[in-house]
Parts: structure tokens; sequence; C-alpha cells
């Protein structure tokens, strides 16, 4: 009873925000982000702002993070996810003139890898959504922020969002079976922003392209209602106590895969912060 008396104690005493926002500057590095070939981190010499560029002639764009475990994990945990990106292109044309090619358009499109469905000819099954479908030299002049948030406990497809990973239907991908969207988003091991939707083919075009601020907020909701009754008590501080000591994943607030400090921490802040 100690634990839990403590437990208890602290969260009379702190509180914070129920959302928490990550992002990628590229100030100190890539972050655990990958790029696909041409691409190079750079800083403006006006502004000093550091990004990431590509420079490539190829079918599209990528940019994936699969070693950042602050865009990776469950989910499900939160009540609202958002991703967001700002993007920039320089050059997207037919023939690598500035001004003198055919201009061309590509899609923005924001992708949830987990791997655990993989199968068949596909490595991992997916939910997808086109942040946008007109990305060119023309629309995107100057920087430009896309984001998304959606519900991550959702088992419908929301509006907006494709699945990939099963056995294509005559309309195109689909989730693999029996999946649904929130098994999808309970176990993200990949995030992927890139030039590719998966329901179309591309021709080579020559890119100039320059991305940054990639971002994800988690909107906690209530997650530290663990009896699941709308109200925060002894129960819920009791149901903690139990998952943690038990390694239940359900205790794993910060979902690093450990169970420790860092946890306890984020249940105090969030039961002082209370339910919505």
């Amino acid at each position: 009873m100690r634990i839990a008396n403590h437990i208890i104690t602290l969260a009379m005493l702190a509180g914070v925000s129920n959302a928490q926002t990550y992002v990628t500057t590229f100030d100190n590095g890539l972050d655990g982000w990958e790029a696909s070939n041409g691409s190079f981190l750079t800083t403006e010499l006006g502004t000093g702002n550091t990004h990431l560029r590509s420079v490539d002639e190829t079918f599209g764009v990528w940019y994936r993070n699969s070693g950042n475990p602050e865009f990776l994990g469950d989910y499900t945990q939160s009540e609202e996810i958002t991703l967001s990106m700002d993007i920039r292109v320089d050059l997207l044309n037919a023939q690598n003139v500035p001004d003198g090619g055919f201009p061309y358009s590509r899609p923005l499109v924001v992708e949830l890898r987990n791997y655990r469905y993989a199968g068949g000819f596909h490595q991992y099954g997916s939910v997808y959504f086109v942040l946008s479908r007109e990305i060119s030299e023309l629309n995107q002049t100057d920087w430009t922020t896309f984001s998304v948030s959606f519900d991550p406990s959702s088992t419908e497809l929301p509006e907006g969002w494709g699945g990939f990973g099963g056995d294509n239907d005559q309309d195109g991908p689909v989730l693999p079976e029996g999946a649904t969207f929130a098994d999808i988003v309970s176990n993200v091991d990949e995030v992927v922003f890139s030039t590719f939707d998966p329901r179309e083919f591309y021709l080579f075009a020559f890119f100039d392209v320059s991305v940054d601020n990639f971002s994800i907020s988690r909107e906690a909701g209530c997650e530290v209602d663990f009896d699941g009754n709308g109200s925060l008590d002894f129960f819920d501080v009791s149901a903690f106590i139990s998952a943690f000591a038990s390694q239940d994943p359900a205790a794993d607030l910060n979902a690093d895969r450990a169970f420790d400090f860092f946890d306890v921490s984020q249940f105090v802040s969030a039961f002082s912060a209370g339910c919505p």
C-alpha cells in the first residue's frame, strides 16, 4: 500500500497537459529518419534552417523512420494521434529545367506499417492517408504544412484512409485478412512519408524536394482510467501497480518497451491531470 499511497500523493502535486508532441527539426541530425537516394541534410544560409533535401531522377521520394520510438509503438494507447510535416518543392518536372520542364504533380502520403502482418507477397500490413494529391513545383513554392488527425482505436478505416497488405480487390489494395485499422496501429513498426500512393503507378520525374518538422502528437485521453469506469480513484492506482508489477504492456505508458520510473511518472502526471 505504500507504493499506492505514494503515487496518490505525487499525483496530487503534479499536473501536465494530456497532449504530448515530438518534432524532428533535423537540427541535431536525422533523428532516426532514412530517406530515398539523393537525400541529404542542408542548412539555408539566410534563415539557418536545417532540413532534409532530396534531389534525384526517380519514381518518387520517401522518408521513413523505424528507429525512433517517439514515432512508433502502440498508437491505441492515445485518444487521438496527429501526424504532420512541412514540404517545399523546388523542382518536379519532366526535363530537370527550372521553369522549363513540363510540371508534374504527385500525392503526399503518410503510411503506418506493422510488420507483424507480413504474409504472402507482402512484408507488412499498413494503413495510409493521402495528405495531398497535388504536390508540385507550382503549389509548394514555399514551405507548406500537411497533417492528419485520427482516432487510433477505430476498427473501421477512418474516412480517407486506405489499407495495404491483403490480397488486392478490384478497387486496389486492402487490409490483411482479419485485420482492423486499430490492429495495424497498435504496433507501428515504421512511419513513412512519401510521394507513393499504393493505388497508382508512376513514371520517372526530376525531384528537388525539401522536408522538415516531422511531428507526432499523442492526445493521451484518459490512459490512467485502468478500471474503465470513467473516474479516477484508488482502484485505478491499484490496477496500475498490478499491471506494472506483472509487466503488462498496458503499464508501459511511454511505449518504450521498458517498465521503469518513467512509466510511473507518466501515470502520476496523467492521474493528476484527470480525465477529460
